[in-house]
């Protein structure tokens, strides 16, 4: 289980990485995103301005890059996947691939908005921590609406249909705690907040490891 799920890990970034233009269009995305931002705020800017903006550049660069999840295993190559890796696994390390670029994403989002639009970050540790439980949310949720999205022609418009509702509880909360730790956070105030942030990624995962393969005998 461990092997596969580490080869498809492994597989992914090749493919990926021979189709270059993925990652660059995600990089070109945040960084004319945040530029337009820092243009419009003329570097006056509060931390909720802050805090606001980063999310909404995160999630949407997230949906886009999490859209190309099944790119490679569409149509009838559904079918050789289905007699070589089982269908956890296979979500697994889909979801697991997903995490990594999504949290580098992140990174670099958040590296970028310091960069143009100040540092606002009170509480570095917090912040990242944060930032970790939400790629793991988004990653576990973006991956299953991609498998659907393949399954119904790889249909552009589902991922951001379906994806948007699904991820907004967790957007709320996120967006709510992750204030804090720009302007000031306690991890004895905020841990029953990031206990359910936890929580709810760890459903959101657990759902999409016990659905996935009901899609995927489809």
């Amino acid at each position: 289980m461990i092997e596969q799920i580490y080869q498809i890990v492994k597989l992914n970034f090749r493919l990926e990485w021979q189709e270059r233009q993925s990652y660059f269009s995600i990089l070109i995305y945040i960084l004319s995103s945040v530029y337009l931002s820092y243009l419009v705020f003329s570097e006056v800017i509060s931390a909720e301005t802050w805090n606001a903006f980063f999310w909404v550049i995160f999630i949407f660069s997230a949906v886009q890059a999490a859209y190309r999840s099944f790119h490679y295993e569409a149509d009838q190559r559904f079918l050789l996947y289905y007699g070589m890796v089982k269908p956890e696994n296979l979500v697994l390390g889909k979801i697991i691939y997903n995490f990594l670029y999504l949290y580098a994403t992140g990174l670099f989002t958040a590296l970028v908005f310091t960069f143009l639009m100040g540092n606002e970050i009170n509480s570095l540790g917090a912040f990242l921590f944060i930032l970790l439980l939400a790629s793991l949310g988004f990653s576990a949720i973006l991956t299953f609406v991609a498998g659907i999205s393949a399954k119904a022609s790889n249909n552009p418009a589902l991922p951001a249909i379906l994806s948007i509702p699904l991820l907004y509880p967790q957007l709320i909360s996120l967006s709510r705690v992750s204030l804090r730790s720009l302007t000031g956070f306690s991890w004895e105030v905020n841990a029953p907040l990031l206990i359910v942030l936890a929580l709810l990624s760890l459903v959101s995962l657990l759902l999409s490891f016990l659905l996935f393969p009901y899609l995927w005998r489809d």
